[in-house]
């Protein structure tokens, strides 16, 4: 046998090297790499799939189909914005968009692609069991668009450690007495911290709804009629003009996004608030919260006589997974919906936060014996209606309404004038019924 030279030798050891590697199956590092959704949505739905007591849920779907998510989380003009725009391209990484419910009309529906042909290869769990419904939002001609993910069921949420410092044994039940309670909880702490006694989203419409709701007013009908220029709006916005002039609310509140005023939350510097019922879960978080443990929610601030008769008045809006037309992902994004939309996963993301778009959800001993507030929403869920309802130029009418609503509430125009300012700039964007 002919000698090998060392040359000769480490060329023949590399390529049995390569051989034992190509027997034992060890595969390239480019095989390696994960094909990357990109998802758009509200940071609160990457943390209800994500994280929280029930883990992430997307985690064996992902890892069965060698996936990576990557969530490209907005505030809500901003989602749509981005949306929209990714939806006029030739084509997208985006494979599931999240989209609300006042976006769902016909124009909008046009960007997804009907869920038929995948509902007949595929189907969703039990499809009945979700918000039927919230399912017909979004449909347009017969086809469907939109899987409904979460509901955002508003509660009041109030921290009972700094209620019971001010000699207060329950948060206020009726509009007549929220201004009497934001008072009294408006103080300094024995440690130097500052109180309000309200907080609100000041970037949006539906707090001031709410209460102008309790009131007996409204701001936008279901037949299209403006009516923020009634009784019931002007009272609303009185009352959070009143409550800003005498520093119950804080004086910076224009200028907080929603993720500030859930930290004002969290530290104690607001004590009662609107928000969607899972947020009890953040607030509660012992990771973040100052006061875990401390926040209850309650059902909204009605008025004597609807208390009376045992009437509640609710808000709700609800949001739906969607696949983009133009994505080169609707597959995988249809398994992402189908894997999110199972019974079990409809469970763990409530017990996470998020609203659950099941009805048998409620019924479930999983989530009545981890989400101590499940009865509670569901009577609320009942009761519930949109704070606005979906047309073309409902994020224009948003806008003008925040406008308007800011101005009364900072002392720049009375109340009954931006109630009429808000009547006579949104009506004429409305559809007609």
């Amino acid at each position: 046998m002919p000698r090998m030279d060392r040359r000769q030798f480490i060329g023949r050891a590399l390529a049995a090297g390569t051989a034992v590697a190509t027997l034992g199956r060890v595969p390239p590092a480019a095989a390696q790499v994960r094909t990357k959704l990109t998802i758009i949505s509200h940071r609160v739905h990457q943390q209800t799939a994500t994280d929280g007591p029930a883990g992430d849920v997307t985690r064996a779907w992902t890892d069965q189909n060698n996936v990576s998510l990557e969530w490209v989380t907005l505030d809500l003009n901003a989602i749509h914005d981005r949306i929209f725009r990714e939806g006029g391209l030739g084509s997208s990484e985006v494979a599931v968009d999240f989209v609300l419910n006042t976006r769902a009309v016909p124009e909008v529906m046009n960007l997804f692609e009907s869920l038929e042909p995948y509902l007949a290869k595929a189907p969703i769990e039990d499809f009945d069991d979700i918000s039927q419904g919230m399912v017909r939002a979004f449909s347009s001609k017969g086809r469907r668009h939109g899987v409904p993910f979460r509901h955002a069921v508003n509660a009041l949420h109030y921290n009972e450690v700094l209620l019971k410092e001010r000699g207060l044994d329950r948060p206020p039940q009726v509009i007549e007495e929220l201004l009497d309670y934001a008072r009294r909880m408006t103080y300094t702490r024995a440690d130097g911290a500052r109180v309000h006694g309200w907080g609100m989203q000041a970037d949006n419409y539906s707090d001031v709804v709410k209460l102008a709701r309790a009131w007996g007013g409204d701001f936008i009908t279901e037949d299209y009629k403006c009516v923020a220029d009634g009784p019931g709006m002007i009272k609303a916005l009185t009352l959070i003009r009143t409550m800003y002039s005498e520093g119950l609310i804080p004086k910076n509140i224009t200028a907080m996004k929603q993720n500030d005023v859930i930290t004002a939350m969290q530290n104690g510097q607001i004590a009662t608030t609107y928000f969607p019922f899972g947020r009890t879960v953040l607030f509660n978080d012992p990771k973040s919260s100052k006061f875990p443990g401390a926040f209850k929610v309650a059902l909204p601030i009605t008025n004597k006589e609807m208390l009376a008769r045992g009437e509640v008045i609710a808000t709700a809006e609800f949001w739906s997974m969607m696949i983009p037309k133009n994505s080169k992902y609707k597959d995988l994004g249809w398994g992402l919906i189908r894997e999110l939309s199972t019974k079990a996963n409809t469970i763990k993301t409530a017990i996470n936060g998020n609203g659950p778009i099941r009805a048998s959800a409620y019924s479930d001993p999983r989530l009545k014996e981890k989400v101590s507030y499940a009865a509670l929403e569901s009577r609320a869920l009942k009761a519930a209606r949109v704070p606005m309802p979906a047309f073309n130029k409902a994020a224009e009418a948003k806008d003008i309404f925040v406008e308007e609503m800011q101005a009364a509430m900072l002392g720049l125009q009375a109340p009954e004038v931006s109630a009429r300012n808000m009547t006579r700039r949104i009506q004429p964007l409305l559809p007609r019924a």
